[in-house]
């Protein structure tokens, strides 16, 4: 056996897995599963499942929202919308940030993902799925706010943009 497989067994009997190395399995980890089920229940139920699916993904956004946004202690507006939105990017391993801020629109890039470009079952429809789990959390926190990705990097373009507005009557 050799020293680097002695330490390692060591590590891990005592409990020593450096948390990054944790976080990024059990990320990856989730995206597989999420791909996976994903195309399981397209294959399975159809549009109906698929439809479920997202509705369930929805609703979880829609329920962490409140708790996240006081737990962070931000203000419901554009601005703490936004924070709510780029501290689940980053538990979920998206590196991304505000581009543009006024106070009628948001604008938030993300330029990569643990998921999109890695995973091999991983396409703009599995995007389009997991996204309803933000319009969740963004309609808990500003129902009368819009919110749209103008582009997608499952599309081909370089990053993801999601913009999140008010329009004039709101």
């Amino acid at each position: 056996m050799s020293f680097k497989s002695f330490l390692l067994k060591r590590l891990i009997t005592w409990d020593g897995i450096p948390y990054y190395l944790r976080w990024k399995k059990s990320v990856s980890g989730i995206g597989m599963i999420y791909a996976g089920t994903l195309e399981m229940i397209q294959e399975k139920y159809g549009k109906d499942g698929v439809n479920n699916l997202n509705e369930i993904m929805y609703n979880i956004g829609l329920s962490q929202s409140t708790e996240i946004l006081e737990t962070l202690d931000l203000n419901r507006d554009l601005e703490g919308c936004a924070y709510v939105l780029l501290a689940m990017h980053r538990i979920f391993g998206i590196k991304s940030k505000i581009v543009l801020k006024d106070k009628n629109k948001i604008v938030i890039h993300a330029r990569k993902c643990c998921w999109g470009g890695h995973l091999t079952k991983w396409n703009f429809r599995t995007c389009l799925s997991i996204d309803n789990y933000e319009a969740g959390l963004i309609e808990g926190i500003l129902p009368f706010s819009e919110h749209a990705y103008t582009k997608r990097r499952s599309c081909g373009d370089n990053v993801c943009e999601l913009v999140i507005s008010f329009n004039d009557s709101n």
